[in-house]
Protein backbone atom coordinates (compact mmCIF):
# COMPACT_ATOMS: atom_id res chain seq x y z
CA UNK A 1 0.00 0.00 0.00
CA UNK A 2 1.72 2.90 -0.82
CA UNK A 3 1.50 6.59 1.19
CA UNK A 4 -1.55 8.50 1.05
CA UNK A 5 -0.84 11.78 -1.60
CA UNK A 6 -2.68 14.42 0.76
CA UNK A 7 -4.52 17.54 -1.08
CA UNK A 8 -3.87 21.34 0.05
CA UNK A 9 -7.27 23.00 2.31
CA UNK A 10 -9.55 23.62 1.78
CA UNK A 11 -10.71 20.23 1.06
CA UNK A 12 -13.22 20.17 -1.78
CA UNK A 13 -16.79 18.88 -0.58
CA UNK A 14 -20.07 18.66 -2.16
CA UNK A 15 -22.99 21.56 -0.93
CA UNK A 16 -26.18 19.46 -0.90
CA UNK A 17 -29.60 19.75 0.17
CA UNK A 18 -28.85 17.20 2.70
CA UNK A 19 -25.75 18.93 4.23
CA UNK A 20 -26.83 22.20 4.21
CA UNK A 21 -29.78 20.87 6.34
CA UNK A 22 -27.48 18.65 8.55
CA UNK A 23 -25.54 21.87 9.26
CA UNK A 24 -28.90 24.26 10.00
CA UNK A 25 -30.08 21.16 12.02
CA UNK A 26 -26.04 21.64 13.84
CA UNK A 27 -26.35 25.46 13.98
CA UNK A 28 -29.75 25.14 15.66
CA UNK A 29 -29.42 22.57 18.47
CA UNK A 30 -25.82 23.99 19.30
CA UNK A 31 -27.30 27.31 20.11
CA UNK A 32 -30.18 24.78 21.89
CA UNK A 33 -27.33 23.55 23.84
CA UNK A 34 -25.69 26.46 24.58
CA UNK A 35 -28.75 28.28 26.32
CA UNK A 36 -29.49 25.24 28.25
CA UNK A 37 -25.91 25.09 29.64
CA UNK A 38 -25.86 29.08 30.41
CA UNK A 39 -29.01 28.63 32.45
CA UNK A 40 -28.06 25.65 34.61
CA UNK A 41 -29.01 25.20 38.62
CA UNK A 42 -25.10 25.73 39.14
CA UNK A 43 -22.00 26.67 37.98
CA UNK A 44 -21.85 25.73 33.80
CA UNK A 45 -18.02 25.45 33.79
CA UNK A 46 -18.66 22.28 36.40
CA UNK A 47 -20.84 20.48 33.69
CA UNK A 48 -17.87 21.32 31.44
CA UNK A 49 -15.04 19.82 33.16
CA UNK A 50 -16.85 16.80 33.98
CA UNK A 51 -18.28 16.35 30.18
CA UNK A 52 -14.59 16.30 28.88
CA UNK A 53 -13.65 13.72 31.42
CA UNK A 54 -16.21 11.63 30.19
CA UNK A 55 -15.25 12.79 26.58
CA UNK A 56 -11.52 11.75 26.96
CA UNK A 57 -12.84 8.30 28.03
CA UNK A 58 -14.36 7.83 24.93
CA UNK A 59 -11.72 9.22 22.53
CA UNK A 60 -9.31 6.44 24.75
CA UNK A 61 -11.71 4.20 23.76
CA UNK A 62 -11.80 4.98 19.89
CA UNK A 63 -8.21 4.12 20.26
CA UNK A 64 -8.50 0.80 22.55
CA UNK A 65 -6.48 2.26 25.09
CA UNK A 66 -7.15 0.44 28.82
CA UNK A 67 -8.89 2.97 31.52
CA UNK A 68 -12.26 1.57 32.10
CA UNK A 69 -15.48 3.64 32.02
CA UNK A 70 -15.95 3.18 35.97
CA UNK A 71 -12.29 4.86 36.51
CA UNK A 72 -12.68 7.93 34.67
CA UNK A 73 -13.53 10.42 37.53
CA UNK A 74 -10.65 8.38 39.41
CA UNK A 75 -7.61 8.65 37.29
CA UNK A 76 -5.74 11.60 39.33
CA UNK A 77 -6.04 9.32 41.67
CA UNK A 78 -4.90 5.90 40.35
CA UNK A 79 -1.34 4.37 39.90
CA UNK A 80 0.43 5.82 37.04
CA UNK A 81 1.02 4.02 34.07
CA UNK A 82 0.86 5.34 30.52
CA UNK A 83 -2.62 5.74 29.82
CA UNK A 84 -3.16 7.08 33.03
CA UNK A 85 -0.44 9.86 32.81
CA UNK A 86 -1.56 10.84 29.49
CA UNK A 87 -5.56 10.80 30.23
CA UNK A 88 -4.90 13.36 32.63
CA UNK A 89 -2.33 15.09 30.55
CA UNK A 90 -4.83 15.71 28.15
CA UNK A 91 -6.61 18.25 30.10
CA UNK A 92 -3.39 19.99 30.38
CA UNK A 93 -2.97 19.81 26.36
CA UNK A 94 -6.82 20.82 26.00
CA UNK A 95 -6.11 24.13 27.87
CA UNK A 96 -3.09 24.77 25.60
CA UNK A 97 -5.00 25.44 22.24
CA UNK A 98 -7.40 27.02 24.22
CA UNK A 99 -5.56 29.49 25.26
CA UNK A 100 -4.12 30.18 22.13
CA UNK A 101 -7.36 30.03 20.36
CA UNK A 102 -9.06 32.93 22.74
CA UNK A 103 -5.80 34.60 21.72
CA UNK A 104 -6.89 33.98 18.34
CA UNK A 105 -4.22 31.88 16.65
CA UNK A 106 -3.30 28.31 16.24
CA UNK A 107 -0.05 27.52 15.20
CA UNK A 108 2.28 24.64 14.45
CA UNK A 109 3.81 25.42 17.72
CA UNK A 110 0.54 24.64 19.21
CA UNK A 111 0.29 21.29 17.54
CA UNK A 112 3.47 20.17 19.22
CA UNK A 113 2.81 22.09 22.60
CA UNK A 114 -0.35 19.52 22.64
CA UNK A 115 1.59 16.71 21.40
CA UNK A 116 4.64 16.91 23.94
CA UNK A 117 2.20 17.66 26.88
CA UNK A 118 -0.06 14.52 26.28
CA UNK A 119 3.19 12.27 26.94
CA UNK A 120 4.78 14.28 29.69
CA UNK A 121 6.02 11.88 32.26
CA UNK A 122 5.26 9.07 30.64
CA UNK A 123 7.22 6.09 30.61
CA UNK A 124 9.76 6.15 27.34
CA UNK A 125 9.22 4.11 24.47
CA UNK A 126 9.28 4.42 20.61
CA UNK A 127 6.07 5.51 20.89
CA UNK A 128 6.74 8.32 23.35
CA UNK A 129 10.06 9.72 22.91
CA UNK A 130 9.88 11.52 19.74
CA UNK A 131 6.64 13.84 20.95
CA UNK A 132 6.45 17.47 20.08
CA UNK A 133 7.87 17.04 16.52
CA UNK A 134 6.21 15.61 14.00
CA UNK A 135 7.38 12.23 12.72
CA UNK A 136 11.06 11.05 10.88
CA UNK A 137 9.36 7.99 9.76
CA UNK A 138 6.49 6.39 8.33
CA UNK A 139 3.68 5.11 10.22
CA UNK A 140 0.59 3.40 9.36
CA UNK A 141 -3.18 3.09 10.80
CA UNK A 142 -4.35 -0.83 11.53
CA UNK A 143 -8.13 -1.90 10.94
CA UNK A 144 -9.40 -1.67 14.79
CA UNK A 145 -9.28 -5.28 16.16
CA UNK A 146 -7.51 -7.17 13.69
CA UNK A 147 -4.05 -7.83 13.43
CA UNK A 148 -1.04 -6.03 12.94
CA UNK A 149 -0.29 -7.05 9.72
CA UNK A 150 -3.98 -5.89 8.68
CA UNK A 151 -3.02 -2.09 7.57
CA UNK A 152 -5.97 -0.20 6.36
CA UNK A 153 -4.18 3.59 5.67
CA UNK A 154 -0.64 4.77 5.11
CA UNK A 155 -0.47 8.28 5.87
CA UNK A 156 2.12 10.88 3.56
CA UNK A 157 5.51 10.10 3.58
CA UNK A 158 7.31 12.50 6.73
CA UNK A 159 9.03 14.84 3.90
CA UNK A 160 5.68 16.51 3.09
CA UNK A 161 4.38 17.16 6.71
CA UNK A 162 5.72 20.68 7.02
CA UNK A 163 4.31 21.73 3.73
CA UNK A 164 1.08 20.58 4.57
CA UNK A 165 0.37 21.29 8.28
CA UNK A 166 1.72 24.87 7.61
CA UNK A 167 -1.24 24.92 5.09
CA UNK A 168 -3.26 23.41 7.76
CA UNK A 169 -2.97 26.05 10.21
CA UNK A 170 -3.29 28.54 7.58
CA UNK A 171 -6.86 27.15 6.61
CA UNK A 172 -7.39 27.10 10.31
CA UNK A 173 -6.97 30.41 11.22
CA UNK A 174 -7.79 31.95 7.81
CA UNK A 175 -10.73 29.81 6.40
CA UNK A 176 -13.85 31.45 4.92
CA UNK A 177 -15.70 28.25 5.49
CA UNK A 178 -18.51 27.98 8.37
CA UNK A 179 -16.93 27.14 11.67
CA UNK A 180 -18.70 23.83 12.13
CA UNK A 181 -17.15 22.88 8.29
CA UNK A 182 -13.79 23.80 8.72
CA UNK A 183 -13.10 22.33 11.66
CA UNK A 184 -14.49 18.83 10.39
CA UNK A 185 -12.62 19.64 7.38
CA UNK A 186 -9.54 20.05 9.55
CA UNK A 187 -10.05 16.59 11.39
CA UNK A 188 -10.32 14.88 8.30
CA UNK A 189 -7.21 16.05 6.88
CA UNK A 190 -4.99 16.60 10.29
CA UNK A 191 -5.74 12.32 10.71
CA UNK A 192 -5.37 11.73 7.06
CA UNK A 193 -1.86 13.18 7.54
CA UNK A 194 -0.95 11.68 10.85
CA UNK A 195 1.97 14.12 11.73
CA UNK A 196 2.91 12.67 14.63
CA UNK A 197 4.25 8.83 16.24
CA UNK A 198 1.49 8.75 18.56
CA UNK A 199 -1.37 10.60 19.43
CA UNK A 200 -2.91 11.82 16.34
CA UNK A 201 -6.45 10.40 16.94
CA UNK A 202 -6.34 11.89 20.79
CA UNK A 203 -4.90 14.91 19.08
CA UNK A 204 -7.16 15.03 16.63
CA UNK A 205 -10.39 14.91 18.59
CA UNK A 206 -8.90 17.46 21.25
CA UNK A 207 -8.62 20.13 18.28
CA UNK A 208 -12.36 19.82 17.42
CA UNK A 209 -13.93 22.17 20.40
CA UNK A 210 -10.24 23.96 20.42
CA UNK A 211 -11.11 24.89 17.29
CA UNK A 212 -14.78 25.62 17.53
CA UNK A 213 -13.58 28.24 21.12
CA UNK A 214 -11.55 29.68 18.31
CA UNK A 215 -14.04 30.49 15.84
CA UNK A 216 -16.80 31.22 18.62
CA UNK A 217 -14.54 32.99 20.39
CA UNK A 218 -15.91 31.41 24.05
CA UNK A 219 -14.51 28.38 25.79
CA UNK A 220 -14.87 25.02 24.21
CA UNK A 221 -18.32 23.79 24.76
CA UNK A 222 -18.88 20.41 22.84
CA UNK A 223 -16.80 17.16 22.58
CA UNK A 224 -17.87 14.71 20.55
CA UNK A 225 -15.59 11.58 21.25
CA UNK A 226 -19.13 9.66 22.58
CA UNK A 227 -20.96 10.33 19.21
CA UNK A 228 -17.86 9.19 17.20
CA UNK A 229 -17.24 6.06 19.55
CA UNK A 230 -21.12 5.06 18.56
CA UNK A 231 -20.08 5.01 14.97
CA UNK A 232 -16.61 4.05 15.43
CA UNK A 233 -16.15 1.54 12.62
CA UNK A 234 -17.89 4.27 9.89
CA UNK A 235 -14.83 7.10 11.51
CA UNK A 236 -12.26 4.94 10.93
CA UNK A 237 -13.41 3.65 7.35
CA UNK A 238 -13.52 6.82 5.98
CA UNK A 239 -10.78 8.19 7.53
CA UNK A 240 -9.04 5.19 6.18
CA UNK A 241 -10.62 5.64 2.77
CA UNK A 242 -9.24 7.41 -1.09
CA UNK A 243 -12.23 7.94 -2.78
CA UNK A 244 -13.22 11.10 -3.18
CA UNK A 245 -16.97 10.99 -2.07
CA UNK A 246 -15.48 9.57 1.69
CA UNK A 247 -15.42 13.72 2.32
CA UNK A 248 -18.74 14.20 1.83
CA UNK A 249 -20.18 11.25 3.91
CA UNK A 250 -17.48 11.94 6.40
CA UNK A 251 -18.89 15.79 7.02
CA UNK A 252 -22.32 14.48 6.84
CA UNK A 253 -21.59 11.92 10.06
CA UNK A 254 -19.72 14.59 12.02
CA UNK A 255 -22.42 16.52 11.75
CA UNK A 256 -24.75 14.23 13.15
CA UNK A 257 -22.02 13.10 15.71
CA UNK A 258 -22.14 17.41 16.55
CA UNK A 259 -26.10 16.96 16.84
CA UNK A 260 -26.41 13.63 18.81
CA UNK A 261 -23.87 15.49 21.50
CA UNK A 262 -26.10 18.78 21.67
CA UNK A 263 -28.77 16.21 22.58
CA UNK A 264 -27.07 14.13 24.72
CA UNK A 265 -25.84 17.26 26.92
CA UNK A 266 -29.14 18.62 26.87
CA UNK A 267 -30.47 15.69 28.40
CA UNK A 268 -28.10 15.43 31.26
CA UNK A 269 -28.24 18.74 32.12
CA UNK A 270 -32.32 18.69 32.75
CA UNK A 271 -31.08 15.50 34.82
CA UNK A 272 -28.10 17.45 37.23
CA UNK A 273 -30.48 20.54 37.54
CA UNK A 274 -32.91 18.32 39.03
CA UNK A 275 -30.56 16.44 41.28
CA UNK A 276 -28.88 19.38 42.51
CA UNK A 277 -32.48 21.28 43.10
CA UNK A 278 -33.50 18.27 45.26
CA UNK A 279 -30.38 17.73 46.66
CA UNK A 280 -29.53 21.46 48.17
CA UNK A 281 -33.07 21.67 49.39
CA UNK A 282 -32.90 18.50 51.68
CA UNK A 283 -29.49 19.56 52.43
CA UNK A 284 -31.25 22.32 55.29
CA UNK A 285 -33.26 19.29 57.09
CA UNK A 286 -30.52 16.29 56.78
CA UNK A 287 -27.04 17.93 56.73
CA UNK A 288 -28.06 21.17 58.71
CA UNK A 289 -25.35 24.14 59.11
CA UNK A 290 -23.53 26.76 56.35
CA UNK A 291 -20.37 24.15 55.64
CA UNK A 292 -22.40 22.55 53.00
CA UNK A 293 -23.29 25.24 50.95
CA UNK A 294 -19.75 26.22 50.68
CA UNK A 295 -18.75 22.26 50.18
CA UNK A 296 -21.30 21.17 47.76
CA UNK A 297 -19.83 23.52 44.50
CA UNK A 298 -17.06 21.82 44.95
CA UNK A 299 -18.26 18.01 45.33
CA UNK A 300 -20.42 18.97 41.68
CA UNK A 301 -17.05 20.03 40.56
CA UNK A 302 -15.22 17.21 41.32
CA UNK A 303 -17.94 14.24 41.29
CA UNK A 304 -14.95 12.38 43.06
CA UNK A 305 -12.35 13.33 45.22
CA UNK A 306 -10.64 13.31 48.51
CA UNK A 307 -11.03 15.28 51.99
CA UNK A 308 -7.92 17.17 51.40
CA UNK A 309 -9.18 18.47 47.77
CA UNK A 310 -12.31 19.77 49.65
CA UNK A 311 -9.86 21.28 51.82
CA UNK A 312 -7.99 22.88 49.21
CA UNK A 313 -10.81 23.88 47.38
CA UNK A 314 -12.64 25.69 50.07
CA UNK A 315 -10.26 26.96 52.60
CA UNK A 316 -12.43 25.38 55.84
CA UNK A 317 -10.43 23.38 58.10
CA UNK A 318 -9.60 19.44 57.67
CA UNK A 319 -12.37 18.82 60.86
CA UNK A 320 -15.60 20.76 59.82
CA UNK A 321 -14.91 19.29 55.97
CA UNK A 322 -14.76 15.78 57.61
CA UNK A 323 -17.81 16.23 60.12
CA UNK A 324 -20.20 17.15 56.78
CA UNK A 325 -18.43 13.90 54.73
CA UNK A 326 -19.36 11.67 57.40
CA UNK A 327 -22.81 13.53 57.39
CA UNK A 328 -22.86 12.95 53.58
CA UNK A 329 -21.73 9.31 53.70
CA UNK A 330 -24.45 8.32 56.26
CA UNK A 331 -27.39 10.05 54.43
CA UNK A 332 -26.23 8.23 51.39
CA UNK A 333 -25.28 10.94 49.23
CA UNK A 334 -21.88 10.16 48.98
CA UNK A 335 -19.60 6.48 48.71
CA UNK A 336 -16.19 6.32 50.01
CA UNK A 337 -14.05 3.61 48.59
CA UNK A 338 -10.68 2.69 48.58
CA UNK A 339 -10.62 1.08 44.61
CA UNK A 340 -8.18 -0.98 43.60
CA UNK A 341 -5.40 0.64 41.66
CA UNK A 342 -5.61 3.79 43.32
CA UNK A 343 -3.58 5.31 46.36
CA UNK A 344 -6.35 7.65 48.18
CA UNK A 345 -9.72 6.98 50.01
CA UNK A 346 -12.28 8.70 47.64
CA UNK A 347 -15.63 10.18 47.66
CA UNK A 348 -18.04 9.71 44.95
CA UNK A 349 -21.40 11.70 44.61
CA UNK A 350 -22.95 8.98 43.28
CA UNK A 351 -26.15 10.94 41.57
CA UNK A 352 -23.85 12.97 39.41
CA UNK A 353 -21.74 10.42 38.91
CA UNK A 354 -23.97 7.60 37.51
CA UNK A 355 -25.20 11.05 34.99
CA UNK A 356 -21.68 11.45 33.77
CA UNK A 357 -21.00 8.02 33.65
CA UNK A 358 -23.89 6.52 31.47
Amino acid sequence: MEPYKAKKMPLEYTQSYELFHLLDDTIEKYGEYKGYLKNMAFDYKSYLENAFISDLYYSFRIDSSKIQKEDMFHTPYMNPNNDVIEFNNLKKSLLIGVTDALKGNITIDTFHRINKTLFQGCRKNATTKGSGKFRKKQNFLLKPGLAGSSVSFVPPVYTELDIYMKDLVEYINNTNDNGFISTILTHFQFEKLHPYISGNGKIGRLIIPIQLSLYKKEPPILFISKSIDNLKNTYFTLLSGEVEEDINKFVKMMLQCMIDECNTNIKNIVKLNQIYNDDYKSFKETIGGTTIYKVYPVIIKKIVFTTNDLVKETGLHINSINKVVNKLIAEGYLIKEKRKGTNRVTFCYKKMYDVYIN
